[in-house]
């Protein structure tokens, strides 16, 4: 099936959970809104990011339908995110077949995605991550991408202890703001201790370093987002799958800030949905500067760091893609 398979998914937790489905599968082209897949083997298209702009919806879809006729894929898989619309129609426009999986991060209701999909009948599989969705929707449920609720146990792996103190802050790949964050952490006593190194991924927000110890970045590659986070003390970040991934797979302490639709931080609380479901011990579940945790400057020199991910993809998952692909 070389090059006759599309994953389509909106950079960020869609990407990263589409590339955990599709990770049994030998061959597939990506289209996605960002490449920041450094060193990926496969051939990666990028097209127009939008949630609601109609033109650019158009836009994409007649550059779908250029990819359509050039590479003439069998099957389409997706993980969501708005850039999937115009794709999904010209799947069945060209014959393919779908396989759609709704993001975990949707723990009460479909993603907007998922809704007009559904409604629409464009996926020949629709699965759910999250068995009571499953059955809510009447969609597939083969489990989940990733161990996200730490269900399985892995080996210990060797730990290092930090020559200096790190601190990784990561807003991801939202184009939203997010300043409530950045509120938080400059109350912390550590943002004022020059013994500690940050590293504060800024996105669209448009903040200054303070002190010589702090290093303001706006974008990061996948890639160097992950080594930021191998060698952090600890993280901050907001509460996307993603991150939530990466933090799993290195078993960081993390405190996670959820995105809040009061704030307008992002259009819906399925960030505070899916904190809710987390069971790390290691996890921290910030909605308020008052629940900030006291982590002293010794507790953060303390700690130790791995230094190799722990794989966490789902592999009967993702095998299950690949036979519905196959069959397909």
């Amino acid at each position: 099936m070389s090059n006759k398979i599309f994953v389509i998914a909106t950079s960020g937790g869609h990407m990263t959970q589409a590339l955990c489905a599709c990770s049994a599968l030998d061959d597939f082209i990506i289209v996605t809104n960002i490449n920041n897949l450094i060193g990926t083997p496969n051939k990666v298209i990028v097209v127009r990011s939008t949630q609601f702009n109609f033109f650019i919806h158009l836009m994409n879809f007649f550059i779908g339908f250029y990819l359509f006729a050039r590479f003439m894929p069998k099957v389409v898989i997706s993980t969501g995110g708005p850039i999937f619309l115009p794709f999904a129609v010209l799947a069945r426009l060209f014959g393919c077949k779908v396989i759609f999986i709704d993001t975990l991060s949707r723990v009460k209701e479909l993603s907007n995605t998922g809704k007009m999909i559904k409604k629409l009948k464009l996926a020949n599989y629709f699965i759910c991550q999250w068995k009571a969705m499953a059955e809510k929707f009447d969609c597939l449920y083969l489990g989940k991408c990733f161990d996200i609720l730490s269900e399985n146990s892995y080996p210990k792996e060797a730990e290092v202890a930090v020559e200096r103190p790190l601190i990784f802050v990561t807003v991801g790949t939202n184009v939203y703001m997010f300043a409530r964050l950045f509120e938080y952490i400059a109350s912390m006593p550590l943002y004022q201790d020059k013994r500690v190194d940050w590293v504060i991924q800024t996105g669209p927000n448009l903040i200054s370093a303070t002190e010589t110890n702090h290093r303001m970045i706006s974008t990061l590659s996948r890639q160097d987002v992950e080594n930021y986070v191998q060698k952090s003390a600890l993280v901050i970040s907001h509460c996307g799958i993603g991150s939530i991934n990466l933090m799993l797979s290195y078993r960081k302490t993390v405190i996670f800030i959820p995105r809040l639709q009061a704030f307008d931080e992002f259009s819906d609380d399925h960030q505070l949905q899916i904190a809710d479901e987390l069971v790390s011990d290691k996890f921290y579940i910030v909605s308020n500067q008052t629940e900030l945790p006291d982590i002293s400057y010794e507790e953060l020199a303390a700690t130790k760091i791995i230094q190799t991910p722990i794989d966490i993809v789902n592999h009967k998952f993702a095998g299950e893609i690949r036979n519905l692909a196959e069959v397909l």
